[in-house]
């Protein structure tokens, strides 16, 4: 008897998620957390493939580091506040997403010290450069 009795109560469980479960919200969350990632990933690339004139290398102190927001190829994508120190002007802070390699998560921590390409048409496009040292 306990056994049939422990169906029927999973069943109503199942009935009381069925009235608050709505696919079409789950899926429009979906769509924009992966339009944000689009827009990360964007932004990256366009730091990172600036023409050379555009690019320019500076550093950023890692300022604090946020919980995972996601995966790329099992690579966390971890969003971070950074000071940015840029050649000839002031300190700014940036906030961003980064995938960060696996091999590299323990150079992610405050206070540390990352290199980073900047696109100088596009301040904000900013990534940071795991080569370097």
């Amino acid at each position: 008897m306990g056994f049939f009795k422990d169906v029927h109560a999973l069943s109503k469980q199942a009935k009381e998620i069925d009235k608050t479960w709505d696919p079409g919200a789950q899926a429009r969350q979906a769509n924009a957390r992966m339009a944000e990632m689009n827009q990360v990933f964007a932004s990256a690339n366009a730091a990172m493939s600036a023409p050379p004139g555009d690019a320019v290398a500076a550093t950023a102190e890692v300022v604090s580091v946020g919980m995972a927001a996601g995966m790329l190829n099992t690579d966390p994508i971890i969003p971070v506040e950074l000071l940015v120190l840029q050649p000839g002007l002031p300190p700014r802070p940036a906030s961003v997403s980064v995938v960060v390699p696996i091999s590299q998560m323990h150079r992610l921590q405050a206070g540390s010290s990352l290199a980073v390409k900047i696109s100088a048409s596009d301040p904000s496009a900013i990534a940071v450069d795991w080569a370097a040292s």
